[in-house]
């Protein structure tokens, strides 16, 4: 998936770190493997991702 538009990128990366946030206040298990954790886990990795490349193309932008 290619997103050309830094503020999609920007708003995806924040509601997915609000939603890990609020995942984390669970304690979801499955057969001893905690799935709160791996989502999570997930979701702050898809936030830094996204922020990250926001920055990183707004920062492009700014040079030329």
């Amino acid at each position: 998936m290619l997103m050309k538009d830094e503020n999609k990128l920007l708003a995806i990366g924040m509601f997915s770190l609000s939603l890990s946030i609020l995942v984390g206040f669970l304690n979801v298990e499955y057969s001893g493997f905690s799935v709160s954790d791996f989502a999570e886990g997930m979701l702050v990795g898809i936030s830094l991702v996204l922020n990250l490349t926001c920055l990183w193309r707004r920062r492009s932008k700014r040079k030329v």
